[in-house]
């Protein structure tokens, strides 16, 4: 924590499940200071939930303190805490300029925050879902939840338990969720168990089950862990209360309840509830709590705003998407306005800086009134957000940098300065078009694209080996939990399949887990792709004669990154997991994406890859290889179109993929305009030589 004389408060926000007591707790911190602060005039003080819990003195002469311990009350802790730092330093008696850079200190990331935690026992009701098994409070680290599926499960069992651990992954948000599968019941704390009849689980005591049942169970190894069981007569009813438990449950309560299958309505392209709405435009106040669009201080933290959606965006000469802001900030009396700014990024990409002693009218109609009775408070302008800056999990950033007017030495500086983001500002999506070129796997990596166009993926298909290994399973869900958190809906819609049963998917987008000696789908799916399997092993076709003078003109790759591609995969060892992307050969424009390892623990290790976001940025073309924790992506082959933007568009959409081909067309264009000239001058030249001939020459 970095603390100057114009950002003198920081803090930290955690939260305590509800059956945790904290019995004890110490903080130890440990930073420094600047050697110029007056030792008397200076300190830290440091609140849990606005309750005093101690002061660091600042010596200058050491400049760095700590370990100092404090002993907290228990008393002062709640579900959600804040434990802030608030610095006040002088470096002379009287005048101090809060912008002098003799105003510094800082707390070490060494410092620590001990609890002693009793924990009481849970209560099990169906009610309170999803607690026990994920408590909202807990703000940070991801979700751990075991899921039991015996061996035997079939394609329903195994789509109950992804529905599930979906719903699960959608609660925890953005705190991540995996799910590691086991066949019995985990010896210490809470697990999903899927039950098909009440002697699916060894060893578990279940309920009767008389239909599509959920029931809450101690586990009978730990008195603090609690089972969620799935279950009913057969896997259909176990889908069927997955179902329900998605879809809220209507009411349930207690420990056992005896559910019926939902009716769920039908969703409409684009429709996820964590992504932008594409059909008119989303108020940023809509999008986060409004207490977060407060700015408070000379330099505040940065306001985030989700910019989630699905990256097939199109506008006309890459326009962008319309951010039309308006802000609040002090007038010219308390900051220098000519010199602070709001700056708006998307991800850490410069947009554009609005100056806060003016703005930018936005025109037309819907600011009309603006115009008539403006709002001297009230700032607005436009920032125009690239497409190609839109990969499906960005955010809008605005950061106000405010400065203080010089007001000579001994004049005090206003210390209560506040700006805001109005939350009616807004986002539009509306006036773009939806259109990609696939296969694209950073589509998927980043937005899950195109499997989450429909955000409960319906006209999705996973393609499992039968009897999937426990790593094998606890890819599938780790992978299905993290496309439904990224679009906020449980995987309601998904079909599972084996692959005897492709045939039945046909027409569904289709996304194959497995080991590659263990998946018998993949070279039946990637049959007319650049890249094969034979023999339990990746090949690609070597380039031909005309590889490189078809990468020119047509929207395929060259030779040498053909070579390079099948280089890597001629060095496939135990360790190495692959990302194929292609065309359905079932039904044309649908995709094809391909999760494979070369064993079942380098298959977890590609899930990993994909949840981490350094390497998933990483993850490039329609093939992508996973090595040793180097992740390196490969272009093998043509792309096709998935979309419905206007026709008169597609000239500008062909002739954008390659200066080759503008080249082109530019020559062809001049021949075809030059040929009748040439034919005309060619003719009157005829015409003028006969004339000049003598008859009878």
């Amino acid at each position: 924590m970095q603390f100057r004389g114009t950002a003198d408060l920081q803090g930290v926000l955690f939260g305590l499940s509800r059956d945790e007591v904290v019995t004890a707790a110490r903080l130890t911190v440990q930073g420094g200071a600047s050697a110029a602060l007056i030792p008397s005039l200076s300190q830290i003080a440091v609140t849990l939930n606005e309750q005093f819990v101690g002061n660091i003195a600042l010596d200058p002469a050491r400049q760095a303190f700590g370990p100092l311990s404090f002993d907290i009350d228990p008393l002062n802790f709640a579900e959600v805490n804040r434990l802030n730092f608030r610095f006040a330093g002088r470096y002379a008696p009287e005048c101090n300029d809060p912008l002098s850079g003799l105003l510094y200190a800082n707390i070490s990331d060494l410092s620590t925050l001990s609890l002693t935690i009793e924990r009481l026992p849970p209560q099990r009701d169906l009610a309170r879902l999803p607690e026990p098994l994920f408590d909202r409070r807990v703000l940070r680290g991801a979700l751990t939840l075991p899921v039991v599926i015996p061996a035997e499960a079939g394609a329903q069992g195994l789509r109950a338990a992804a529905i599930a651990a979906s719903w699960f992954a959608v609660q925890a948000d953005y705190r991540g969720a995996s799910f590691p599968v086991d066949r019995g019941v985990p010896a210490q704390g809470n697990a999903l168990v899927i039950a098909a009849g009440p002697d699916a689980v060894p060893g578990l005591a279940l309920p009767r089950f008389e239909g599509p049942t959920l029931a809450m169970v101690a586990n009978p190894s730990d008195p603090y862990g609690t089972l969620l069981v799935l279950g009913g007569r057969s896997e259909a009813e176990v889908a069927q209360a997955a179902l329900s438990l998605a879809a809220g449950r209507g009411g349930v309560g207690g420990e056992v309840a005896r559910v019926s299958a939902p009716s769920l309505a039908p969703r409409a392209p684009y429709d996820a509830p964590r992504w932008l709405p594409p059909d008119r435009p989303a108020q940023i106040g809509s999008l986060v709590d409004r207490s977060e669009l407060q700015a408070y201080g000379y330099t505040p933290g940065t306001i985030r705003v989700p910019l989630r959606t699905a990256p097939d965006l199109l506008t006309w000469s890459d326009r962008g998407i319309p951010a039309d802001l308006r802000f609040r900030a002090p007038n010219g009396q308390a900051l220098d306005v000519g010199a602070s700014r709001l700056d708006v990024l998307v991800s850490e990409n410069f947009l554009k800086s609005f100056p806060l002693g003016s703005g930018e009218r936005i025109w037309p109609l819907n600011h009309l009134t603006g115009w008539l009775a403006p709002d001297a408070a009230v700032r607005s302008g436009r920032a125009m957000v690239p497409t190609y800056l839109l990969f499906g999990r960005e955010e809008l950033q605005m950061r106000f940098d405010m400065r203080p007017l010089n007001r000579g030495e001994c004049t005090a500086v206003p210390g209560d300065i506040r700006a805001a983001i109005d939350p009616e500002s807004t986002v539009d999506l509306s006036r773009a078009w939806r259109y990609a070129r696939l296969p694209s796997l950073n589509f998927f990596a980043s937005a899950g694209f195109p499997f989450t166009r429909m955000a409960d993926l319906s006209g999705t298909a996973a393609v499992l080996p039968e009897r999937p290994n426990t790593l094998e399973a606890g890819a599938f869900l780790d992978t299905i939990g993290t496309l439904a958190a990224n679009v906020g809906l449980p995987a309601t819609g998904l079909t599972v399949v084996f692959p005897p049963g492709l045939q039945t998917v046909a027409g569904q987008d289709l996304l194959v887990i497995g080991t590659l000696g263990r998946q018998p789908a993949a070279a039946t799916l990637l049959r007319n792709g650049p890249v094969a399997v034979q023999n339990e092993r990746l090949t690609i076709a070597a380039p031909d004669a005309l590889a490189d003078i078809r990468a020119l003109f047509l929207d395929r790759p060259g030779s040498t990154e053909i070579s390079r591609a099948s280089a890597a995969l001629s060095e496939l060892g135990e360790g190495v997991s692959v990302l194929v992307a292609t065309e359905s050969p079932l039904t044309s424009g649908k995709s094809v994406v391909a999760m494979l390892g070369a064993t079942p623990a380098a298959l977890s290790g590609l899930v990993g890859t994909l949840r981490d976001p350094e390497s998933s940025a990483r993850v490039q073309g329609d093939l992508v290889v996973v090595n040793g924790g180097r992740v390196t992506g490969y272009r093998t082959g043509a792309t096709y179109a998935v979309g419905n933007p206007p026709f008169w568009v597609l000239p500008y959409i062909w002739l954008g993929n390659s200066p080759w081909r503008v080249a082109g067309v530019m020559i062809a264009g001049a021949l075809l305009l030059g040929l009748p000239f040439y034919w005309l001058l060619r003719r009157r030249a005829a015409i003028r030589l006969r004339a000049r001939t003598p008859k009878g020459h």
